[in-house]
C-alpha cells in the first residue's frame, strides 16, 4: 500500500486532526490521471454517470431531473475541461417532466446504466425506483419496485445502477438493509436479490460499473466530522460478492462529493472517471476525476 504525505499537522485539537487527515492518500490499484473542475448555472447535483468507449463523451444525471450529454475535453491525454451539448429533462411514465411534481422529490436522479442501443435506465432517491427510458425524449417505462424499496431510509435509496456484460441491470442501495447491502438485479420485469455485500468502515455505496469481464466496481463516500468528504473504490471478482477489494481510499477532503463512476477502456489500460455531485451549489464546482487501474 502506497501512503502520500503532502503537509504536517502543526496544532493539535480535533479540527486539526481532521484537516491533517486529508493530506494522507491510500491506493493499491490506481494511478491519478487528472482531474477538471467545472461551474455551471444550469447542471447541478450530477450523481450518475456514463463515459463513451472513447473516453471522451457522457451522459450523466442529476439531483433536478436532467438527463445531459456532453464532451470530456483532454490535453496530452489527461482532463482539462468540460463541454455540454445537450440538457434534457427525465420524464415520468405520464410524459411530463420529472422535475414538474416536487411531491416526494420525484426528479431526484441518481444512478445512470447505458445500454449500447441507446436506452438507458435511471435510478431515483426520495421515492425509490428504478425507470427505464427508450432514448433521451422517451417517457419512463415503469418498473415495479421491489418490496425492500419502501424500507430504505429517505435520501438514502437506490444511488448505483450497472449494467452486467451479459445485459443484467444491477441496482444498489446507498445504506445497509439489515447489516449488509443487498444486490438487486432485474430479471425479466421483476427485482431479486442476487447477493450481499458486506459494508466498508461506514461507507456508502454510491456508484458502480462493470468491467468487460464482469468485474464490479463500486464508488463509496462517508462525511467525517460533518466536515470532509472521504471516498474508496471497491472491486469484486465475477460472480463474486461478499467484502471485495478496497483498490483507493482518498485522503479525507481530497476531493468533493464523488458520486458517479464509469469505466472505459484506454489505450494504456482500464481507466476509472468519477463525478462530484456540487450538493446543489451553484458557485461549488462539479469535480471529474480520473484514474488508471493498475491491478
Amino acid at each position: 500500500m502506497k501512503t502520500t504525505l503532502s503537509q504536517t499537522c502543526t496544532r493539535m485539537g480535533l479540527l486539526a486532526v481532521a484537516l491533517c487527515w486529508t493530506t494522507l492518500s491510500f491506493a493499491d490499484g490506481l494511478v491519478h490521471q487528472g482531474a477538471t473542475e467545472w461551474i455551471s448555472e444550469d447542471v447541478i447535483g450530477v450523481s450518475g454517470l456514463e463515459i463513451n468507449p472513447d473516453g471522451l463523451g457522457f451522459s450523466a444525471v442529476g439531483d433536478s431531473g436532467w438527463f445531459i450529454q456532453g464532451r470530456l475535453t483532454r490535453e496530452t491525454g489527461s482532463l482539462s475541461g468540460v463541454e455540454i451539448d445537450s440538457i434534457t429533462p427525465l420524464l415520468s411514465d405520464k410524459g411530463m417532466p420529472v422535475a414538474a411534481r416536487r411531491t416526494g422529490d420525484q426528479a431526484d436522479a441518481e444512478g445512470l446504466a447505458m445500454a449500447e442501443d441507446g436506452s438507458f435506465w435511471v435510478s431515483f432517491e426520495r421515492w425509490a425506483h428504478v425507470s427505464r427510458y427508450a432514448d433521451a425524449t422517451a417517457s419512463a417505462e415503469w418498473i415495479k419496485d421491489h418490496p425492500d424499496f419502501a424500507r430504505m431510509s429517505d435520501n438514502r435509496q437506490l444511488e448505483a445502477l450497472a449494467l452486467h456484460p451479459d445485459g443484467t441491470l444491477f441496482t444498489f442501495p446507498e445504506n445497509p438493509l439489515d447489516g449488509v447491502f443487498p444486490v438487486y438485479v432485474l430479471r425479466g420485469k421483476a427485482w431479486q436479490i442476487a447477493g450481499e455485500i458486506a459494508p466498508s468502515d461506514g461507507f456508502a455505496i454510491v456508484g458502480a460499473d462493470f468491467d468487460a469481464d464482469g468485474s464490479l466496481y463500486l464508488l463509496e463516500r462517508k462525511l467525517v466530522l460533518g466536515l470532509l468528504w472521504q471516498n474508496q473504490l471497491r472491486r469484486f471478482a465475477p460472480g463474486a460478492l461478499g467484502q471485495g477489494e478496497v483498490l483507493w481510499t482518498s485522503a479525507r477532503g481530497e476531493y468533493g462529493n464523488l458520486e458517479g463512476l464509469s469505466l472505459w477502456d484506454a489505450p494504456d489500460g482500464l481507466r476509472v472517471v468519477m463525478v462530484s455531485d456540487n450538493n446543489g451549489k451553484r458557485n461549488k464546482p462539479t469535480q471529474f476525476v480520473e484514474f488508471l487501474v493498475t491491478d
